[in-house]
């Protein structure tokens, strides 16, 4: 599925995207789903259901078996889809050993984003002073009054892929 093959009024579409782990589970069978602009969607299921991987492969973290899908007209985890894209899935991970930087460097390589945007993003998140420290140390919000946001560590993903944090509404 190309841009072009897509109605513009679908933020999100696929077409028979499915996932297989090895040859007996099948984690999703030919989803066919669009979501149009301004939709809440959401994913009701039991646990197997395939709803953490759907997310997962529409963000890039995970590559489809087969079928296709179009995230904001472009390719999941691709840096177009991803700088207009934030999300949490289930709990977030990083490498606990690895610093903060070091962690946004293996983001930024999965995500094909230049190593030139960390810097930014640390200093978005303020953890430009901490960042050659592990990641197991952080706090899970560790923000100072100065750059008060709500973004956890994990926001980074998003911010690293030319996303903003955004301020609370007051």
């Amino acid at each position: 599925m190309t841009t072009a093959e897509m109605d513009h009024g679908f933020v999100i579409e696929s077409r028979e995207l499915s996932k297989r782990y090895g040859e007996r589970i099948v984690a999703v069978d030919r989803l066919a789903m669009r979501v149009r602009r301004g939709e809440v969607y959401g994913f009701l299921g039991p646990n197997g259901a395939g709803k953490t991987t759907t997310l997962r492969m529409l963000l890039g973290l995970v590559r489809p078996t087969s079928g296709t899908a179009l995230v904001l007209g472009a390719r999941p985890g691709s840096p177009e889809s991803l700088a207009r894209v934030g999300a949490l899935v289930e709990t977030p991970t990083f490498y606990p050993f690895l610093s903060g930087r070091d962690n946004l460097r293996v983001l930024a390589r999965h995500a094909r984003t230049p190593e030139t945007r960390i810097e930014p993003v640390l200093e978005e998140v303020d953890l430009a002073a901490r960042a050659d420290d592990r990641f197991g140390t952080y706090r899970r919000t560790a923000w100072t009054p100065r750059a008060w946001r709500r973004c956890e560590a994990s926001s980074a993903v998003s911010a690293a892929a030319g996303g903003r944090c955004s301020s609370p509404a007051t």
